[in-house]
C-alpha cells in the first residue's frame, strides 16, 4: 500500500482536491482509502453525495472497546473509495492533534491495515506547528507527500514550514511529491510559485485554475472529476493520479525540500531574487547520520511542579488533593508521599500515620481529545459529597496542554459550595517549573488561609520552611524541643509540615514566625506569610553550627526578656562545643579539605567547625545550576562560584585533599575519601555527629568503583 499526506494551509482546497485525486486513482483501477484528518470532517463528504460520515472520535466516545468494529467507521464512497474522518473535539475544548494520534491507532486496531487498498490518502488540517497533525508525515505513514498552495504568501510560507516538518521525519529517502498549485487569481501567481518550488527543489506538479465548476460541483455534493471528467480541471487531477501510481511503483519522481529561511522568504515575497541560505535550518543528514547534541546544559528537572504542590498540599491532612491528569500521576505522586510519610511515622515523629486523600480525575485519552473539564467536576464534586471542606486542585500536564478551562470548573464549584474553599494550582505539571516551583504556589495558597484577626498567645513560635528534613528524626525533634523549651517556647505551627500542632490558619496565635532553616525557599515561604499577616520574621533562623546557636541564643534571650539564661546558656554550650573540639582536634588538624555542594544550601556550619579543628580548607566551591541562574551562594566565607565538575575534577588531581566534602556522590582519586554533606539537624549538637561521621568514614575502605584511575 502507497500513503500519500496531502497538506497545506487551511481553506486552501486541500479536502476538494483529495477527494478528486482519489477518484481519479480509482479511475485507474486502484482500490483508494481517504482518511479525513481535519476536526471540520468534510473531506469526505464530495465522495459521499455530500453528506457527512460519522467520525471516528465519535465512535470511540460512545462505544465501549469490545464493541468497536471497523465497517461502523469505513464507508464507501464515489468509485468505490473508502471513506473514514477523524472528527475531533468542540471548538475550544481539547486537543485536536490528539484526536489524530488516537484516530489512527483505532484504525490499525480495528484492523485497517489489513483491509485491501492500493493508495491511502490522507487529507490533513492546515500546518504542521502541532504534533498530532504532523503525525501523517511520520515514515510509517507517508510514502509521499504532495502540497497545496496558492500564490499568496501565507499559503506559501505555510508550505514552507511543511516542508520544515517534513525534514524532522527525513528517513533518508526523498518523499516531497511535488506542489499543487490552487490558483486564487493573484497576479503573477504561477511565477511566484514556480519560484517557490525552484528555490526549494522540488516542482509545480498541477495546475489548477480557478473554475466555477469546483463551487458547482461542490454544490451538488460530488467533484469535479464525477461531473466534468473531460473539463482542463479533471486532466490536471489525472496528471497528479499519474504521479503517485509512478511514485507507487518506486520511480525515482520525488525529492528532499531544502525549505526557505525568513530572508529568503521576505525576497519571494517581495519579488526579488532569492538569495542563498543562511544555514538556520536543519539540512537533510538522513537517519543514518543523527546525532545527539550535549545536554550539559539542559534545564533537567527532577520533579515537576505538579509533584511540588502536591507534596505542599498533602501535608495538610484537612484537604482532598485532586491531581486533574492521569490516573499514573496521582498514583506515583501518592505512592512517593506514602513511603516518605510511613518512614516518619515508624520513627516514632507521630502519634499516627498523617493522613492525606490525593486523587485522581482519572483523565484518559478520551479527554485529551474532548476535554477534561467533567472528569474534573465529577472529582470535585465526589470530594465535597466525602465531607471535605476543604479541597486543592492542582493540574498536570495533559489540562495545560489541551487547555481545559479549569478555572471556570473551579468557580462554578465554588457558587454551588460557598461553605467548601477550593484552591486552585495550575502548575499543568512541568510548565510551571520544577518541584520548588509548583510548591510554592501551593504554599501561596496555603498563606491565604491564614487569620491575620487572631492575637498572638505568648510561649508560642511557628516555624516556617518548604521542608522540615533537619528535625525528620526523634533525637532532632527533642533537639529542637530543648532549645524552644529552654526560652519557655513551644511549636505552634510547622509551616507546611505533616502533623503540624496547629493548622496554618492558626499562624497568628504564635508570638514569632521562624525560619527552619536559612535557605531562598524557606525565605520565599516566609514572605507568603509577611505578606499575608504584615508580621515580621524572627532576625534568626533556626541554627546549625556553633555561630548561629550563639547569634540565636542571644536575640532568643531579648525576645523573651530572658538574658540572662541566655548568658548562662552560651557559656555551657561554648565549654561544651571546645571539649569537643580539645578532643577531636588531634584525629583532624591539618586535613586537607575540599568542601563542594549545590547553590540554595549553606555549609557555613560545617567551614566554621573545621577551621576550628584546623583543618587546611583547600578550596569551597558552589556548583552552577541552570535552575537557578543568576543565583549566589548563602555563605560568608570566599566561595568559588560557578564551580563546575571539570574545575572539581582538576582540583582533584592537583590538591589531592584526605577528603572530598560534598551533597553529590562522586568519584575521587586514590587516597582522598568522599563525605556526603547534608543537614542534620539543629543547633551545634549535630555538628558533633557529623565530625565523628568524618573520622568514621575515613578508616572505611574505598568501595570499589568510587575511585578514579
Amino acid at each position: 500500500m502507497f500513503q500519500v499526506a496531502v497538506y497545506g494551509k487551511g481553506g486552501i482546497g486541500k479536502s476538494t482536491m483529495s477527494a478528486n485525486i482519489s477518484v481519479a486513482l480509482a479511475e485507474r483501477g486502484m482500490r483508494v482509502m481517504q482518511v479525513g484528518c481535519d476536526p471540520k470532517h468534510d473531506s469526505t463528504r464530495l465522495l459521499l453525495g455530500g453528506r457527512a460520515q460519522r467520525t471516528v472520535l465519535d465512535y470511540v466516545r460512545d462505544t465501549p472497546i469490545g464493541r468497536r468494529r471497523l465497517e461502523d467507521v469505513i464507508e464507501e464512497g464515489t468509485a468505490g473509495v473508502l471513506c473514514t474522518e477523524a472528527g475531533g473535539p468542540e471548538p475550544g475544548i481539547g486537543c485536536a492533534g490528539r484526536g489524530i494520534l488516537t484516530t489512527f491507532d483505532t484504525l490499525k486496531r480495528l484492523g485497517a491495515d489489513s483491509v485491501d487498498t492500493d493508495v491511502r490518502i490522507y487529507d490533513v488540517l492546515g500546518d504542521v506547528v502541532c504534533g498530532g497533525f504532523a503525525v501523517p508525515l511520520r515514515n510509517e505513514y507517508a510514502d509521499a507527500v504532495i502540497l497545496v498552495t496558492s500564490g499568496e504568501f501565507m499559503a506559501m510560507y505555510a508550505a514552507n514550514n511543511i516542508m520544515r516538518g517534513l525534514l524532522n521525519f527525513d528517513n533518508g529517502r526523498p518523499r516531497l511529491l511535488g506542489i499543487v498549485l490552487n490558483c486564487r487569481g493573484v497576479e503573477g501567481e504561477r511565477e511566484t510559485v514556480e519560484r517557490f518550488a525552484r528555490a526549494t527543489g522540488t516542482e509545480v506538479i498541477a495546475v489548477i485554475p480557478r473554475d466555477r465548476l469546483f463551487a458547482d460541483a461542490e454544490s451538488k455534493g460530488h467533484t469535479v472529476m464525477e461531473l466534468y471528467p473531460d473539463s482542463a480541471i479533471a486532466d490536471q487531477v489525472r496528471g497528479i493520479a499519474d504521479r503517485i501510481a509512478v511514485a507507487s511503483d518506486g520511480e525515482d519522481v520525488m525529492s528532499f525540500p531544502h525549505p526557505l529561511d525568513d530572508d529568503q522568504l521576505s525576497d519571494l515575497a517581495a519579488g526579488r531574487e532569492i538569495r542563498p541560505s543562511s544555514g538556520n535550518l536543519p539540512q537533510r543528514t538522513g537517519c543514518g547520520a543523527c546525532r545527539r547534541s550535549s545536554i550539559k546544559d539542559a534545564r533537567v528537572m527532577s520533579s515537576c511542579a505538579a509533584y511540588g504542590a502536591v507534596a505542599a498540599f498533602s501535608r495538610l491532612g484537612d484537604t482532598a488533593v485532586v491531581v486533574h491528569g492521569p490516573m499514573s500521576c496521582s498514583y506515583l505522586m501518592a505512592t512517593t508521599r506514602a513511603k516518605a510519610v510511613l518512614g516518619l511515622y515508624e520513627q516514632g515523629l507521630y502519634s499516627r500515620p498523617p493522613t492525606c486523600d490525593i486523587r485522581s480525575s482519572m483523565m484518559d485519552d478520551s479527554a485529551a481529545i474532548f476535554g477534561g473539564d467533567g472528569f474534573l467536576r465529577w472529582s470535585l464534586e465526589n470530594a465535597i459529597s466525602e465531607g471535605y471542606r476543604k479541597v486543592a486542585v492542582v493540574t498536570t500536564c495533559m489540562p495545560g496542554i489541551i487547555g481545559d478551562d479549569c478555572q471556570s470548573v473551579v468557580q462554578s464549584a465554588r457558587l454551588a459550595h460557598p461553605d467548601v474553599r477550593i484552591d486552585l494550582v495550575s502548575a499543568d505539571g512541568d510548565i510551571a517549573g520544577e518541584y520548588n516551583d509548583g510548591f510554592e504556589m501551593a504554599a501561596e495558597a496555603i498563606a491565604d488561609r491564614i487569620d491575620p484577626s487572631l492575637e498572638p498567645e505568648r510561649g508560642l513560635v511557628n516555624l516556617v520552611s518548604n521542608s522540615f528534613f533537619d528535625i525528620q528524626s526523634p533525637d532532632h525533634r527533642r533537639e529542637l524541643d530543648r532549645m524552644l523549651a529552654s526560652f519557655g517556647l513551644k511549636v505552634n505551627c510547622r509551616f507546611i509540615d505533616d502533623g503540624s500542632p496547629a493548622p496554618p490558619e492558626e499562624v497568628c496565635r504564635a508570638e514569632f514566625d521562624m525560619l527552619m532553616s536559612d535557605t531562598r525557599a524557606a525565605r520565599r515561604t516566609m514572605s507568603l506569610i509577611t505578606e499575608r499577616t504584615g508580621r515580621e520574621p524572627f532576625p534568626a533562623p533556626m541554627p546549625m553550627g556553633m555561630r548561629g546557636y550563639l547569634d540565636w541564643v542571644s536575640e532568643m534571650g531579648r525576645r523573651t526578656g530572658r538574658e540572662e539564661m541566655a548568658l548562662k546558656e552560651t557559656e555551657r554550650a561554648r565549654a561544651e562545643y571546645e571539649a569537643f573540639l580539645e578532643s577531636h582536634r588531634p584525629k583532624m588538624e591539618g586535613k586537607r579539605v575540599i568542601v563542594a555542594w549545590k547553590i540554595g544550601s549553606n555549609p557555613d556550619w560545617l567551614i566554621d567547625a573545621l577551621d576550628n579543628l584546623g583543618v587546611d580548607i583547600l578550596r569551597v566551591g558552589v556548583a552552577p545550576s541552570p535552575r537557578k541562574a543568576g543565583g549566589r551562594a548563602d555563605s560568608r566565607y570566599k566561595v568559588t562560584e560557578d564551580y563546575t565538575e571539570e574545575d572539581l575534577a582538576r582540583d582533584l588531581h592537583d590538591m589531592r585533599p584526605d577528603y572530598l566534602i560534598g551533597d553529590i556522590a562522586r568519584p575521587v582519586p586514590e587516597g582522598t575519601t568522599f563525605a556526603k554533606l547534608s543537614r542534620m539537624g539543629v543547633g551545634y549538637r549535630p555538628v558533633f555527629d557529623y565530625i565523628r561521621y568524618l573520622e568514621n568514614t575515613s578508616r572505611l575502605p574505598a568501595v570499589e568503583g568510587w575511585r578514579m584511575p
